[in-house]
């Protein structure tokens, strides 16, 4: 497999600048992809690419970094994959050949513009048949020298997508680049161990960023830890928005000291992305050419050791019930306490009184825990982690209000931020769910996030509970969330219920609440079926309080069963409201004395925040 520098007859490598906004620069304001102007305006294209290479490049980067599906599947051209990259690299071929050959091209390929596994639902696999796909449709053109997979973020994304590529082409060099800042020191660690120690990586880089200055810290760090040829290509500064337009103010003197810089602290490449364009690369040449350029000594790889060690964490590890120590909820399971929780829905505005009076009612009758929805059918209400800091200020409270928290209202900056101000307010317990979209509530219009769903919501929490973000950066200490998922022994499609439980167990959940319950030998069923995927489940039991409810709760909640012959038994009362109440009731008894033992507690709601009911429930059970 050729090495990187040996595709060169110099020391060191000037790479190209960005060639989408140096397209932008020219005029195509547009909001389609810049790969589709490969075919409908070609000599464009090519016209970017020989201004770099005039600019004295030594390597000139496809146009082609979005072309993954899920890029394309956004506009609806999925099927012009193959012709787009094709194009892209004849287009660059031509480009070098116009001027005397003496250029490299490098075959550029993004990332996947999904959430994987387990932050999203893209599997690992599918991102390395992605990969094998787009080589395979770059071999059949051939005509390029590398590839370079930039501006990636996450490690098991960019480890995926090297694989799928040497899957189809194990000959050509690969640089491998990640988009990082000099703070994320677990995210550069890793990158040196997991990507820098692959025999089918022959260098690698980083991209993008803030600009220049981060970037050159960024290498200081990464430089001692790598043998391979490192290649920095920073953004021309931080884009400001002017009239519409974007505009880079970092000049191309400024980018000049900075290249000298990278090449004199080990830098073997540099370049730029977003912003750079052929003036700011001529500057970067003269200053590279200017240099008595030294070959930087290739040191060991160093051990990642002490403090270091975060990178080994890269992996969620499970944490047992005893880890959560400040979790009232978690101390319970762990004792073995029967543990009852009552769901309350959050007001709508910001009287609390009757949510106080249910509060009242429900300490004094023993209850310890209460769970509060996040939003509950997409309405607007009180938040439940607002309404959990509340309850946890006022010392005169004995119970714990375990928060719902949906990904459907934040991206992933918000719920990082929310759940660190949880736990700095003593939040210690959760309840993480997918949420119900926008169109069921009172804001149809309202924008549905849904960065991740309910399985990587569980995994970025446990990540907090290691003291690190997604990325492997260490944020200084360490969350005590007990994290709690839904589950739903009755669902339609039990096997992909199945499945998506293993995969909350893996991401780190302590203990389930189900849906509702109406017969007991579902849940055993679902107990059996999990085998070894154990944890505690407290489930979820709805009392009835009239036909119609029944009914609904048949016909209308999605993933619920409600046995034909519990439809009847309330189909005989429904003319009397006092006995159909009474009917809900010892149901919900039935199934909690049945599976008092096959279970670690109850999650019963109060249902239209009737809290009279739950307490007649509990008074049943005595």
């Amino acid at each position: 497999m050729q090495s990187l520098s040996s595709l060169l007859n110099s020391p060191y490598a000037v790479f190209d600048g960005g060639v989408a906004t140096e397209l932008y620069e020219r005029g195509f304001y547009i909001n389609r992809p810049f790969e589709e102007l490969n075919t409908s305006h070609a000599r464009d294209v090519q016209g970017v690419h020989e201004s770099y290479l005039d600019a004295g490049a030594m390597i000139v980067t496809t146009n082609s970094f979005s072309l993954t599906s899920p890029q394309l599947e956004k506009f609806d051209i999925r099927d012009r994959q193959g012709e787009l990259l094709q194009q892209a690299i004849r287009i660059a071929r031509a480009a070098v050949a116009n001027k005397g050959g003496k250029g490299k091209v490098a075959l550029s390929l993004g990332p996947m513009g999904a959430l994987i596994e387990p932050l999203g639902p893209v599997s690992k696999e599918e991102v390395v048949v992605e990969y094998s796909r787009l080589a395979q449709d770059a071999m059949n053109e051939s005509g390029f020298d590398l590839y370079i997979l930039e501006t990636f973020s996450n490690l098991d994304e960019l480890e995926s997508a090297i694989e799928g590529v040497r899957r189809v082409d194990r000959a050509r060099p690969l640089l491998a680049s990640v988009t990082v800042q000099s703070s994320d020191t677990g995210l550069i660690e890793g990158f040196a161990r997991r990507i820098g120690n692959r025999p089918d990586v022959q260098g690698l880089g980083m991209n993008c960023s803030e600009g220049p200055h981060d970037l050159l810290q960024s290498l200081k760090i990464l430089r001692p830890l790598t043998s391979l040829p490192i290649v920095i290509q920073p953004n021309a500064g931080i884009p400001r928005n002017i009239n519409g337009r974007y505009f880079y103010m970092t000049s191309p003197d400024y980018m000049a000291k900075f290249a000298k810089r990278f090449i004199e602290a080990g830098a073997w490449g540099v370049g730029g992305c977003c912003g750079t364009g052929p003036d700011h690369i001529r500057a970067i040449a003269q200053a590279v050419r200017m240099m008595e350029v030294k070959a930087a000594p290739s040191p060991a790889p160093l051990q990642l050791a002490g403090g270091i060690e975060i990178a080994e964490k890269l992996n969620p590890v499970r944490r047992e019930l005893s880890t959560r120590k400040s979790s009232s909820l978690g101390q319970a399971l762990l004792s073995g306490e029967k543990v009852i929780s009552v769901e309350l829905t959050a007001p709508r505005g910001t009287d609390l009184t009757k949510f106080d009076l249910a509060l009242n009612r429900l300490e004094e009758a023993g209850v310890r825990f209460v769970n509060v929805p996040d939003g509950a059918r997409a309405s607007t209400r009180v938040s439940s982690l607002h309404l959990a800091t509340r309850v946890k200020a006022d010392p005169a409270r004995k119970l714990t209000v375990i928060p719902h928290l949906t990904t459907r209202d934040r991206n992933l900056i918000a719920l990082q931020s929310d759940l660190l101000g949880a736990s700095v307010n003593g939040v210690h317990e959760l309840l993480l769910v997918t949420g119900d979209p926008p169109k069921l509530g009172n804001s149809k219009d309202a924008t549905a996030v849904y960065d991740i769903d309910s399985i990587g919501l569980t995994w970025l929490v446990d990540r907090m509970n290691q003291g690190l973000t997604p990325l492997g950066d260490p944020i200084g200490s360490k969350t005590e969330f007990c994290i709690g998922v839904a589950a739903n022994p009755t669902a339609i499609n039990l096997d992909l219920e199945l499945r998506r439980w293993k995969y909350k167990v893996e991401s780190g959940a302590d203990f389930a609440v189900t849906q509702p319950v109406y017969e007991a030998e579902t849940f055993r069923r679902w107990k059996d079926r999990i085998g070894s995927d154990q944890r505690p489940h407290l489930v979820g039991i709805w009392p009835f309080i009239s036909q119609k409810n029944a009914e609904f709760m048949a016909h209308e909640v999605p993933g619920v069963f409600v046995p034909p012959w519990a439809l009847e038994r309330m189909a005989a009362a429904q003319d009397d409201p006092e006995r159909a109440v009474r009917t809900g009731i010892e149901l919900s008894v039935e199934v909690m004395k049945s599976l008092w033992n096959d279970c670690e507690g109850f999650a019963i709601s109060a249902p239209l925040g009737r809290v009279e009911v739950v307490l007649e429930v509990l008074k049943c059970l005595n």
